[in-house]
């Protein structure tokens, strides 16, 4: 999903900003005054910094910086995401903002607002079904005899439906993958024996939802267990 499918209600355009020879005891008045932490700093339209309630703090009392400018202040740098980013792609880049407001451009590199990284992280959570509505399950797979598509398949004809998935490697050195699902089913119990009956290594899945499904489960496992003897 592009950022600007997205952005629309998401992007504050009215976020107070300041130019970088804004001067300093100005800023500060200000954000104090309006309860503001952070507040993007711009040089010819374009985002440069993002200052900080802590970066002023400093010089408050101090006559010296009365007609200090940003500009003069050695505030760490910042980029900004674009309107056509993929979020996926801007995900690795999300740690990188210190500030809770993450600077947003449009074409060209001009300032066009902020975004909460709240919103983002929410957003991507949301496209991977990592809420309520859904369960995890994971399994040990040979990385040598992978086949997705029959994995999928072998969820399916137990009617799972899959959400999302991902992978990471089961062990430091790569033997073997962690398949990651995120499914939804009427019956995890069964699903899972099924699986386990047709060799698939069940690594976790999600915990029971209410204890009288634990009540079924241990009378079914030992059913089990008596057909098995």
């Amino acid at each position: 999903m592009l950022l600007n499918k997205y952005v629309d209600n998401a992007l504050d355009t009215t976020f107070p900003v300041f130019v970088d020879e804004a001067l300093v005891g100005e800023v500060l008045a200000f954000m104090q005054k309006g309860g503001l932490e952070c507040a993007p700093v711009l040089h010819d339209g374009q985002i440069t910094a993002m200052v900080t309630l802590m970066d002023l703090l400093p010089f408050e009392q101090s006559i010296k910086t009365k007609g200090a400018r940003l500009s003069e202040l050695k505030l760490e740098q910042v980029q900004s995401i674009g309107f056509e980013e993929h979020i996926f792609d801007i995900f690795s880049r999300i740690r990188t903002f210190p500030s809770p407001l993450i600077p947003v451009s449009a074409e060209g590199g001009r300032y066009a607002g902020v975004i909460e990284k709240r919103v983002l992280l929410e957003r991507i959570a949301a496209i991977f079904h990592l809420g309520e509505e859904a369960v995890t399950l994971e399994l040990d797979v040979p990385s040598f005899d992978l086949k997705l598509s029959e994995v999928i398949a072998a969820l399916e004809k137990n009617d799972a439906t899959v959400l999302s998935f991902g992978m990471y490697p089961a062990t430091p050195d790569g033997e073997g993958v962690v398949l990651t699902f995120r499914i939804q089913t009427y019956d995890l119990f069964r699903l899972v024996k099924n699986l386990e009956k047709y060799g698939y290594s069940i690594r976790y899945t999600s915990p029971p939802v209410k204890e009288k499904d634990d009540e079924m489960r241990e009378k079914a496992l030992e059913f089990i267990r008596f057909m098995e003897m």
